[in-house]
């Protein structure tokens, strides 16, 4: 199982989001270095001082850039709120630059307020997104190509340029419910999980149901099948609870707290309320350590918990380091690396 890194670049009290955008970069370069398997950056738009890795185009370029292994994941491209060319555009050259390490991660979308600036219903982000990653991989695929959907009308066209890996980069859809496995399964993509106020027994629900639909499954026109599993998980490796606590505790607690605010007003939105979702993790860090999948402890409870998702069927585990000082999550990178990776190979 591969084990990799994703970041929202989160924006402590002691640092700027521009000192925090360059160290992003640092950090992936870093984990090039020690051999961990992929990197990731979040698309979180609007949402300063807490994050600043809303242009993950540009922040991933020039991690293509800079590095020389590692897979290059965005965590994830929130497909209804741009444009289809644009998109296969820009991911296509952040492909051609990394010569062929992009694993093209796409979601719907789950912040209420980013929805209401794209002026998106949400209603409308699953529709929309299968036009949009329909347009993304015919203009990959095809030499010309036109579209005429209920989004998106486009005249025949040539996109230049095409990816580097052909006939397209690998494809992944994120989410984390029944529902959003089913949708990757249904379209025979790879699903991308994720864990925030989830337990293990939702996380293997998700998998069940993925893997049912992947069997009667379709794949999207022109769409190379991809039946990569892989789950994002919180974590922190330290010596003891305290210094995880210390290092990762109060960031995880505020970003689960505005997690769990985002899906009740979405549930609110969708007709099916949920006031009490996620009321146990709120303001407790001591549950989500405990009961959940993550990767927060020792060396040994980290290795613990990624075997059993490496039981459930992971292919690739990816950590969130956020929250620390850039220099506290380079040590973090370095004991994943040298600490946890090897007794999972």
């Amino acid at each position: 199982m591969e084990i990799g890194i994703l970041t929202q670049g989160f924006v402590r009290s002691d640092s700027t989001a521009q000192d925090r955008i360059r160290e992003v970069v640092a950090e992936a370069r870093y984990a090039d270095e020690m051999g961990l398997a992929a990197f990731g950056v979040s698309e979180q738009h609007f949402k300063f001082p807490v994050n600043s890795t809303a242009p993950i185009t540009t922040i991933m370029a020039a991690i293509a850039q800079c590095t020389e292994q590692i897979k290059i994941i965005p965590g994830v491209v929130i497909l209804p709120f741009h444009h289809p060319l644009t998109v296969a555009e820009n991911w296509a050259a952040i492909d051609i630059i990394s010569k062929g390490r992009l694993y093209f991660g796409v979601g719907k979308g789950n912040t209420p307020f980013t929805s209401d600036v794209y002026r998106v219903p949400i209603k409308d982000t699953v529709p929309l997104s299968d036009e949009v990653l329909e347009i993304i991989i015919r203009s990959w695929t095809e030499e010309k190509f036109s579209f005429d959907g209920k989004f998106f009308q486009i005249p025949e066209l040539s996109l230049c340029p095409q990816p580097w890996k052909r006939p397209h980069p690998p494809l992944g859809s994120a989410g984390n419910s029944i529902p959003a496995a089913r949708y990757a399964g249904d379209r025979k993509l790879g699903f991308m999980t994720g864990t925030l106020v989830d337990s293990w027994e939702d996380v293997q629900s998700w998998l069940d149901a993925y893997d049912a639909a992947w069997e009667t499954g379709k794949p999207i026109a022109n769409a190379t099948p991809d039946k990569t599993k892989s789950v994002l998980v919180p974590g922190w490796v330290g010596d003891n609870y305290d210094e995880v606590s210390e290092q990762a505790g109060d960031g995880t607690m505020r970003y689960v707290n505005r997690y769990v605010e985002y899906k009740r007003v979405v549930a609110d939105r969708s007709g099916t309320p949920n006031p009490t979702y996620g009321e146990a993790f709120l303001d407790n860090f001591q549950v989500i350590y405990d009961t959940m999948p993550n990767a927060f402890g020792t060396p040994d409870l980290v290795i613990e918990k990624l075997r059993r998702m490496k039981e459930m069927g992971f292919d690739r585990v990816d950590v969130t380091l956020d929250y620390a000082t850039h220099e506290d999550i380079l040590k973090c990178i370095k004991r994943l690396a040298t600490e946890v990776m090897p007794a999972l190979n």
